[in-house]
Order: structure tokens, then sequence, then C-alpha cells
């Protein structure tokens, strides 16, 4: 007797993929306009599906072809029980035509399509044509393809795919009905998992659905084939350790303990437990990746403190991130962010991954330190001259000894001193009168550059840029090289609480009639101000000497 087949395997993704337009998640936009043009009888007769991977584009287009092919009549939702229903969703009707044009891109395929619409549906109402990845179709087939879009055949319907909408011709283009289709939220799909799982009978873990979910790139089927994978892996009992374990990645906990000894200064623990994430198997690249999906979280905590902020962080993760980063501020948050973020230049292309990772951390120390250091050293001045205030009055004598010694050079003003800047409408006006306070922060950093800068007028303000204007081509050298032009981004940044950037303009001055030199004045050099200001020079008394 010949053995029983087994059962042919259905990946879950195939098995769990929408028969219905209310099961298809995260795309209301797109269900809604399809339901109303079926309901009023506005179907176009080709439309153009676009977007990521795995957001529902073949399966919307396949609920389409139900939907007017359905023998219950034309209505917003497939009754999924008729002939032509079934026949659609096994793949196994007639004028329902699928091609890839990643395989079949030539023209020969494009006219073998319009032959064929030339004829009526055999059993249907409409024959649908599903070309997917259409971009892919190569100029002549594009070509031929609009012919046919140009003059549409009756009971004909087109749905085109495509990931990359701009390689698709604007001639095409106009000639469709376009549906942009999003990216799926991670509370959608940790919905969907949890139906899923249910449904097969499976435990899995809250915090493993949320490391699947966070995985998959906003994409379902993404989503579904990583529960899959991990149901497989933990033979139905999926637990947080295990998902990560599958996929490579450090476990939460261990994560915010990182990102609690960056925050601390703490570099050589830090370097210790990238070390030891690295030792269990965790690519530099993943942590890398964990590290900067964490930030961007507490990017948003910062920015609004609500816990919902965040839809795919816990209660207890959003109140963990912000209790460990109570003492950071925005600030510290952005810079650390920019540095593991911001690509590696073409010289380090060849650097082992690790020694990325360990320097990207330990630039991220130093940057958090610098913030540190700063505003340590502008808070022991206002209180060395809070507490000279409270002083009684000293002798003549004291207070004569005390007016010939040099005076500290002003801090720049504190965090709290800047929020009421920042709270209100920012323009040039604003940005001018506290001059003084973001040109004492670049003379913290850079004194070689605060003196050019201070001789800088604030032109303008817009779209988030200060015009600082020059009137002299010297000065606008020095201020214009790229370290030059970050700092006084920075800084003034920091003064308004805000991201600004900076753009240098040379204002040539209209040349005055020249007069006798005994009546020019050296004071209107800004050159010559920079040196009196910055390096106590004097001007030369009397006509300049000229050569014998």
């Amino acid at each position: 007797m010949a053995a029983s087949r087994p059962p042919s395997f259905q990946a879950l993704y195939n098995r769990y993929r929408p028969q219905r337009f209310d099961a298809l998640i995260g795309q209301e936009h797109v269900v809604r306009t399809l339901q109303n043009a079926l309901v009023h009888n506005r179907l176009s007769h080709a439309y153009l599906f676009s977007g990521e991977r795995g957001t529902g584009k073949t399966t919307a287009a396949r609920l389409l072809a139900k939907a007017v092919n359905c023998l219950e009549g034309i209505q917003a939702e497939t009754c999924g029980r008729c002939d032509h229903c079934q026949a659609i969703a096994n793949g196994s009707f007639l004028d329902l035509i699928e091609m890839d044009a990643a395989s079949h891109r030539g023209i020969d395929d494009i006219r073998e399509i319009r032959e064929l619409t030339q004829f009526a549906p055999g059993a249907g109402r409409y024959r649908v044509y599903i070309i997917d990845e259409v971009h892919q179709l190569s100029a002549p087939a594009k070509d031929a393809l609009l012919k046919t879009l140009e003059e549409p055949p009756p009971q004909t319907l087109f749905v085109l795919a495509t990931t990359e909408p701009h390689r698709v011709p604007a001639t095409i283009r106009s000639r469709t009905q376009h549906l942009t289709f999003r990216r799926i939220g991670i509370l959608e799909l940790i919905a969907q998992l949890r139906a899923i799982a249910e449904a097969e009978r499976a435990a899995i873990e809250e915090a493993a659905l949320h490391t699947l979910a966070r995985n998959a790139g906003g994409s379902s089927r993404d989503a579904v084939s990583l529960l899959d994978q991990a149901l497989a892996y933990s033979d139905n009992n999926a637990t947080a350790d295990a998902v990560n374990s599958m996929l490579g990645l450090t476990g939460r906990d261990a994560v915010i303990e990182l990102l609690g000894h960056l925050v601390d200064g703490d570099a050589a623990a830090g370097l210790q437990a990238i070390a030891r994430a690295i030792e269990a198997g965790t690519s530099p690249n993943t942590l890398r990746q964990q590290m900067i999906d964490i930030l961007r979280d507490i990017l948003i905590l910062k920015s609004l403190p609500e816990t919902t902020a965040v839809g795919h962080l816990t209660e207890d993760e959003a109140f963990e991130l912000t209790r460990r980063t109570e003492h950071s501020t925005l600030r510290d948050i952005v810079r650390t962010l920019e540095v593991f973020a911001e690509p590696d230049p073409p010289s380090r292309t060849g650097v082992d991954a690790t020694l990325e990772l360990e320097l990207a951390f330990a630039r991220a120390v130093l940057a958090i330190s610098e913030s540190l250091d700063v505003t340590t050293a502008a808070s022991p001045a206002n209180e060395t001259r809070g507490a000279v205030r409270q002083e009684p009055a000293r002798p003549a004598a004291d207070a004569s000894r005390a007016s010939r010694e040099p005076q500290p050079e002003p801090s720049p003003a504190s965090p709290a001193q800047h929020t009421k800047v920042a709270d209100g409408e920012l323009s040039a006006a604003t940005i001018a009168a506290h001059k003084d306070d973001w040109v004492s922060l670049i003379r913290q950093e850079s004194r070689e550059i605060a003196p050019y800068v201070g001789e800088a007028e604030v032109l303008d303000f817009a779209d988030g840029t200060v015009t600082l204007g020059y009137r002299s081509r010297f000065l606008f050298d020095r201020v214009q090289q790229p370290d030059a032009q970050r700092r006084v981004a920075r800084a003034l940044s920091q003064v308004f609480g805000r991201p600004i950037q900076i753009r240098n303009d040379q204002r040539s001055a209209s040349a005055p009639n020249r007069r006798p030199s005994s009546e020019s004045s050296v004071d209107d050099d800004p050159v010559v101000r920079v040196a009196m200001r910055e390096y106590g020079a004097t001007p030369l008394s009397g006509k300049p000497a000229t050569g014998g």
C-alpha cells in the first residue's frame, strides 16, 4: 500500500493573507477609496499601487479582482464564498492574470497581454491584469503598455504595482489612479501577530511581539515571516530571549544598560558591555542600529514628554528611558544620535565594524562630556557673581585694587536663561539682541573664531537658517571655513534651544569718496576693530610712513 503524501506546507504569510478589505491593515485610505469606487460605480480602468514591500499592494489588487467578479454582485465587500471568490483565492480564476515584470519585462510579454485584451472575459465581468514591479519593464515594453492604457478595452481592469513609482513614466502614471500604500505601524503589526499566534495556538511573550514588529520595517509580510521563524525556532513557545537569539539581537535591558553607561559618561563600562554583547553573538552593526533606535525613542520622549508619544513603547519602557535620561538635555540626545547615525567617511569603509562601534560610543561620551563641561563652567561663575553681590561693601582701597585687577570674562547665558528665548517667536531681531550670548559660547570653544563672528551683522532668519553678513572679505574667508560654521551653528542652537543653520554673506559696502588720510579713521576698518578689541592693539598716531 502506497504511503500517503504529507499535507503540503503553507507559510503563515500565505495562510493568513487577507481575504477581505476589512482585514487589510494599515491602509484604510486605500480601502476607502476602492470601496467608494465600487459602491458608486466609479472604477478606473487602471490603478497604480505604490509602496514598500509587504504593505499589501498585491493583496489589495486581488481583493479588487474579487469585488468586480463576485457572483453576488459588485459591492464594497466580497462574499468570499462564491465560486469566483474561491477561485481567485486559490489562484485558479482564468480571468485574473498576474505577471511579474521583474522576469517578464520584454515587449513580447506586453504584446501578449494586448492580444488577450481583444477578447471578452471568459467567466467574470472583468478580466483583471496585475503587473507587479511594473517599473522593471523595458522601455519598449513601457511604450507598448502605454498604448494599451490609452485605449482601454471594455471589461478590462489593469492594476500596476511598484516599489519605485519614480521609475514609472509620467505618461503611464497620468493614465492611472495612483494609490500610495503606507508603512504599517508597529502597534498594528503587534495586533496582527498576536491574532495569528492565537489562531496557531502558540505561546509568545508580549516583549517578543514588540521585538518582531520593530524588526519588520513596517512590512506585514516580513512581520508574519519573522513570527513563523520564531515559532519554528522555539517550538511554538517564543520568549523574548529566544527571539533576540534568533535575530542576533542584544536584549532590550542590555541595550538600556548600555545607554545608561553612555549618559553617565562611563566609557570603560560601556566598552566592556559592547564586548560582552559581541562575544554573545550580536553583530556590531545590529547593536549600533539598536542604539540608534533607542536614542530615536528618547528624542521623541524628550520632545513630547507624554508616554504615548512613542506608541510601540510600553509604559515601563517609556518610564525607564525617561528616568535614565532625566538629566540629559535634548541637545545631548541630538549630538549622541548624530554620532551613531552619521555615515562613515569613505576613508574608513575598511575599518572593522567592532572598532567603528567602539569609536562611535567613545565619541558620543565625549560629546556629552563637553556639554557637561560647558554647563559646569557656567554654573560656578554665576554662583560666584551672586556671592559677590551679597558681600558687604569693601573699603575704598580694596575697591580701587579690585578695579585694577583683570575681570573674568562673562560666561554665556545658562540654559534656564535660554528657555525664555526659545519659547518666543524667533526672529532676526531676537537673534541680534542676544548676540553676546552666542558669541560668548563661541569664544569658550575657539578664541580664534569668536573675534570675527563678533563683527557679524544679523541680516535675516527664515526656515531655521540665520544669514550673517560681513563687510570685509578678510572676515568672510575666516568664518566660511566648515569648522567655523559648525561652531557658530552649534552656539546658536544651544542659546535658542532649537536646531539653527547659518549662511554667511559678504556685504561689500560702497566705496566712499577718497579723503585725505588725516580725515579717515582707522576705527572704520573691521580688521582693525578686531585687533583693538581682542588683542589690545592701538592705532599709530600721525600719518603713515611713506617709503623713500
